[in-house]
């Protein structure tokens, strides 16, 4: 207890100077332990109370050094009355911490103080003493006497276990390069995902490739036919010879060989992605459930067929290794899936091609970019060989389409849009419903990739039609509209209008007439014909308010308001005639006319409409 609870401070582990990891280690007092412990290190001090303090000279203490995995002894000097005064120490302080003295006399209790007094002086002492016969001992470690200049016990043992540490793991120094923070950095590599920028990274000086090579060695021999536990591979790495600590060391070597695609990992059972992988390799409780099983490697036939499958799809060579063969791979379908995510959009849009295959398109390479092991990943592409041709197929006609094509199929749905207003017509022209109907069927093809070279000229035959029917239906409405501009214009003369009324009646019908000019619609065409009878009315309808008004008469200053004497009566100029509507059709009460009854009839009802108007001041405009 005074020892190494006292004198040497409870310590169980020392901090390596080299590394700054922590090692914990056994202690023995005399060949005997002192609180069980089962760590690779041991330490043990040899005292004069000791039963072969005499026997254990130097060549002894060398054998008893090399004796176990890692051992390191001090040999204390010889102490003067060392063990009579310990002897005292223990047997007053028995005594003191017995019942009798609970039930001693107050003068005995005086006395008992005293001694406990001297007793703790004593254990100073004793102290004092150990410290100095440590510091004034031989060290001894792994068979060899070792020097040290040490000014405190607890020098003498960061030196002894220092030089233990240094020795006893002879590959320590292959982990050249240490994390300040292991775990984020274990969390980085799995997070990174280019597979060949980490096969690359495992041999630079970051990656320390001895100690890499090391665990690949071993990882070849034990997780090549069948799985070796997480926590077996960090518990061995942490013994003899290793010494690797702290234990995210371990596993961060073991991430970045998995991140190079030359180990698996599983948990429970099923693969893990190094998304998934991430909680399990930063969390120690977790390791004895994560399993590290060796990729297999294919053969000189597959990596064959699989160059060749690669030139079918990419009409190009690939590499000859398997890693470079399997990264060409990834590059190239990753460049496939970036482009088609792309064109995803647009394919949703209605009336473009291809989105069902895109999506599974896109899913298949999601799949096959999923699978981390090289070996796994040429098997999953060879067994589905057939399918991947196709998919090439198809992936090549949406790239050509979406690059390509895409400008001829715009066109196309323009035109089709465009078209629609005059369908009807159009389709009564055999020249104009035949190419219509081929752009439809070109539009509503899935699969129209080969089709597009047709869409141009089959556009042109219906615009052509198209334009001369519009071209008819435009001319004849702007004629009318002429018509009813020359009306308006000679209602405006006889009233002497205005140029702002001028402006105000005309101005409708002169735009109407600039828009149908510029209309391809025959529908539009005759609506806004159609218009134009509307707005000659309420142009007349105009005028003839504004002729309505009197004129005021405003008299020169100073003469009296009264009216002008001509040598004729003051007679009111007669009220102008207001417009109204006669619409035709209204007074036929069947689609068709097929009697002369029936005809005289409808005349007759026209006639008797006409006259009312006549006979109510108005004047009739027939539509």
């Amino acid at each position: 207890e005074i020892v190494f609870d006292e004198i040497l401070g409870s310590q169980t582990k020392v901090r390596h100077r080299e590394t700054k990891s922590d090692y914990e280690f056994n202690r023995l007092l005399d060949g005997a332990p002192w609180r069980q412990a089962s760590h690779a290190l041991s330490f043990e001090a040899l005292t004069p109370l000791g039963d072969d303090y005499d026997k254990l000279h130097s060549a002894k203490c060398i054998l008893r050094s090399s004796e176990g995995a890692g051992r390191a002894i001090v040999r204390l000097a010889e102490g003067e009355r060392l063990d009579i005064e310990l002897a005292t120490y223990q047997q007053i302080e028995k005594y003191i911490v017995s019942p009798k003295a609970d039930q001693a006399t107050p003068s005995l209790k005086r006395i008992l103080a005293d001694r406990k007094d001297e007793n703790r002086e004593r254990r100073q002492r004793l102290v004092h003493q150990l410290s100095e016969l440590i510091t004034a001992g031989d060290f001894y470690a792994l068979g060899q006497p070792v020097k040290i200049k040490a000014s405190s016990a607890a020098t003498v043992l960061d030196e002894l276990l220092n030089y233990l540490i240094t020795n006893t793991y002879s590959k320590l120094p292959y982990l050249k390069v240490r994390q300040a923070d292991p775990i984020a950095e274990i969390k980085a590599v799995l997070s990174a995902g280019d597979l060949a920028q980490h096969a690359l990274a495992l041999n630079g000086e970051a990656g320390n490739p001895l100690a890499v090579q090391e665990l690949r060695d071993y990882l070849q021999l034990a997780a090549s036919q069948s799985r070796v536990l997480l926590s077996d591979v960090v518990d061995r790495f942490a013994g003899i010879p290793w010494g690797w600590k702290p234990e995210w060391e371990t596993v961060l070597l073991v991430a970045r060989l998995f991140m190079a695609g030359e180990i698996k990992l599983m948990l429970e059972g099923s693969d893990l992605d190094p998304a998934s992988a991430a909680d399990p390799l930063t969390k120690s409780a977790r390791f004895k459930q994560v399993s590290i099983l060796k990729r297999k490697t294919a053969d000189a036939t597959t990596l064959r067929r699989a160059r060749e499958l690669y030139k079918d799809l990419f009409s190009q060579l690939g590499r000859d290794d398997e890693d470079s063969l399997v990264g060409d791979y990834r590059t190239r379908l990753s460049d496939w899936q970036s482009d088609l995510k792309s064109y995803a959009h647009t394919a949703a849009t209605p009336h473009h091609p291809g989105k069902a295959t895109i999506d599974a398109a896109l899913a298949r390479i999601g799949q096959q970019l999923a699978i981390r092991d090289s070996f796994a990943f040429i098997e999953a592409l060879l067994s589905a060989k057939d399918a991947w041709q196709d998919t090439a197929d198809d992936i090549h006609d949406l790239v050509n389409f979406y690059k390509t094509q895409i400008t001829a199929w715009r066109k196309l749905l323009a035109a089709l849009a465009q078209f629609a207003d005059n369908r009807e017509a159009l389709n009564k022209v055999p020249q104009a419903a035949t190419a219509l109907a081929e752009l439809a069927l070109i539009r509503d093809n899935p699969q129209p990739y080969g089709q597009v070279n047709r869409i141009e000229p089959l556009v042109a035959t219906v615009t052509t039609v198209n334009e001369q029917l519009a071209q008819d239906k435009r001319e004849k409405a702007l004629l009318s509209i002429d018509a009813k501009l020359a009306e308006v214009q000679k209602q405006l003369t006889a009233a002497a209008a205005t140029p702002e009324l001028s402006n105000k009646a005309l101005k409708p019908l002169q735009d109407l007439k600039a828009r149908i000019a510029g209309l391809t619609g025959i529908a539009q065409i005759l609506y806004l014909q159609g218009q134009g009878g509307d707005a000659m009315d309420e142009a007349i309808a105009l005028i003839e308010t504004a002729a309505a008004k009197p004129i005021p008469v405003v008299a020169s200053p100073g003469d009296a308001a009264k009216p002008v004497q001509t040598g004729h009566p003051n007679v009111p100029a007669p009220a102008p005639k207001t417009t109204r509507v006669v619409r035709a059709a209204e007074f036929s009460n069947q689609p068709y006319l097929e009697t002369e009854a029936e005809v005289d009839a409808y005349l007759t009802r026209l006639k008797s409409e006409l006259l009312a108007v006549v006979r109510a001041g108005q004047k009739a405009r027939v539509q």
